[in-house]
């Protein structure tokens, strides 16, 4: 690094300093009084005086030889201005422009503003993010420095030091005086950058009609949500349906979720092995995010039509656009830009957490109601498809038990088909539908059963990462095994995990068969490979017919929902 830069850098840090002293110092301490004279050696002095010829020379008053003197201009939010014939300490202004007329003893500071520089900076003339502009006549005693800005040097400027332009252009003039000479430090992006946060950030708003490059990013977002919205309808709707309902609830779970995040991400850190699984959490969080954002859109879209016609129904891209179109003009409004900005981001949040836990509940009375006795459903159910295999029909069997009559005053004779009655022996003659040989086989649970939702998985399988980041931090470098020998282990023995357990998950075979330790295997590496691939494999889920994931889909398997689960102790 060479010498004119370290020292371009230091007026850098030192006008930094500057600033800060000037805008925390609330005054300068006044004068000390003068101090007490006594009177006898006052009244000689006062001979002395009368003794003395007085001449115009000897008096002088200041005003005559000196400028008009300010301590220090310094302004927050407007321009800082010194004018001709008046003298300060230093000049600074943020978020705004420092204009020089008169004379600085130290430097010119200007961050997020420019410099118009007419008079003399005894120091430096310094603008972070800005330009600096040193008009004929000006003189700078030391450096000047340009951080994203234009540096222009005018015929008859001169500067003492040397030219500092970092990610910007230097322009000077063929009348104009620089003694320490120029250098320009490429940054690419650098002057978009100082757009931004101008315009934005200093502005409190997510959208700026002078930054280009925002809009190409907000474009960039409205597809990824219009595309959402096409693979994920069903997501979507049960997002919308839960701000509907429940718009304070869904706002307040939001914040509570943004809360939380930390705390879950710290304790996972300090398992160990969970460094693996937070690029999972914040993955599910930011697909969720982003499902949720869809929803609010088109929960936006919706009330702005409703509070005009009741009658009116957008549909959903429809809505998602209207929705777009009112949030983006929000955006451009200062300081409500940034609050809807954080309003909208934790809503989504919101909705889609309470729609990952309130979907299992609301889908329940639209699905089948499983049987009372699981036994006896599916015994029926293969005795039902052995009988119409062999081509039988609701005919009986000849027999004393088919020609029994019901006199008056006896109750009728109860038939189940599946065995003798209650209280009749063995011997009294064939039921009218007997039992096929294999009829304890039971039906397949993949057709009995609801199967498992996109966040009822994703929840089982944030309870079982917790777990196994516990258990793999315990044992080090072989956490993959210990997760593989978990998941496969829980699969084969009871065809669940024990998040699979506490949501009342279970896995099963679409041929009806066990779930074995290879298939436990290859379903296990299979999900590995989910996860190496972003985790496509378990987002697939979402909008899958079958409620499959890859692994699911190569393994031959489905999660199904049991109408009751088992306590954990009774494994």
């Amino acid at each position: 690094m060479s010498k004119h830069w370290q020292r371009t850098m230091g007026s850098v840090l030192a006008a930094g300093l500057l600033a800060g002293s000037l805008i925390t110092a609330t005054g300068q301490p006044e004068p000390p009084p003068p101090p007490a004279i006594n009177v006898a050696q006052a009244g000689e002095t006062n001979a002395v005086i009368e003794a003395a010829e007085p001449t115009e020379t000897t008096v002088e008053t200041p005003s005559h030889h000196r400028k008009r003197s300010r301590e220090a201009v310094v302004s927050f939010g407007s321009k800082a201005e010194l004018k001709a014939g008046e003298r300060a300490e230093a000049v600074v202004a943020i978020l705004g422009s420092a204009i020089v007329h008169g004379e600085v003893e130290n430097a010119v500071v200007a961050v997020a503003g420019n410099i118009t520089l007419s008079g003399k900076a005894g120091e430096a003339a310094v603008a972070v993010l800005g330009d600096v502009k040193i008009e004929p006549g000006a003189v700078v005693e030391g450096d000047v420095v340009s951080v994203g800005g234009v540096v222009t040097v005018a015929d008859g400027a001169t500067v003492r030091g040397e030219i500092v332009c970092v990610g910007g252009t230097v322009d000077i003039a063929e009348g104009a005086k620089v003694e320490g000479g120029v250098q320009e430090v490429p940054v690419p992006g650098l002057h978009a950058l100082k757009d931004w946060v101008i315009h934005c950030v200093f502005k409190l708003r997510p959208l700026a009609p002078q930054v280009g490059w925002v809009w190409i990013v907000a474009g960039a977002f409205f597809l990824l949500y219009l595309l959402l919205a096409a693979a994920t309808p069903r997501p979507v709707s049960v997002c919308v349906r839960e701000l509907a309902r429940r718009p304070a609830t869904t706002f307040l779970m939001g914040l509570l979720t943004l809360l939380l995040i930390p705390v879950i991400i710290f304790i996972l850190a300090a398992t160990g092995f969970g460094l693996f699984v937070i690029p999972f959490l914040l993955a599910a969080l930011f697909f969720g995010g982003l499902v949720g954002k869809v929803a609010f859109l088109e929960f936006l879209g919706e009330s702005v039509v409703r509070a005009f016609s009741d009658e009116l129904q957008l549909k959903p891209v429809l809505a998602l656009l209207l929705g777009s179109i009112i949030l983006t003009v929000i955006y451009l409004v200062p300081v409500l830009g940034l609050i809807a900005f954080m309003v909208s981001g934790l809503w989504a949040l919101g909705a889609a957490v309470m729609g990952m836990f309130g979907s299992a509940r609301r889908e329940l009375p639209e699905r089948p109601t499983p049987p009372a006795d699981p036994l006896n459903y599916n015994l029926a159910a293969a005795t039902v498809a052995a009988a119409a295999a062999a081509g039988a029909t609701a005919a009986t069997v000849p027999g004393d038990a088919a020609q029994t009559q019901t006199m008056p005053g006896e109750a009728a004779p109860t038939v189940t088909g599946l065995g003798p009655a209650e209280g009749q022996s063995s011997n009294a003659g064939p039921t009218p539908m007997p039992v096929p040989t294999g009829a304890s086989t039971p039906a397949s649970e993949a057709l009995i059963y609801p199967r498992a939702s996109f966040w009822e998985r994703m929840g089982a399988g944030f309870l079982d990462v917790v777990l196994v980041s516990i258990l793999g931090g315990l044992t080090g470098p072989f956490w993959f095994v210990v997760a593989l020998a978990y998941f496969a282990g829980m699969w084969a023995w009871k065809g669940t995990t024990v998040g699979g357990i506490v949501l009342n998950l279970k896995v099963v075979r679409l041929d009806d068969q066990p779930v074995t330790i290879t298939v436990a295997l290859v379903r296990a590496l299979m999900a590995a490979f989910s996860v190496v691939v972003l985790f496509l494999g378990f987002l697939w889920i979402a909008w899958d017919n079958e409620k499959q994931s890859w692994h699911d889909k190569i393994a031959g398997t489905v999660v199904v929902r049991l109408p009751r689960g088992m306590p954990l102790v009774c494994l």
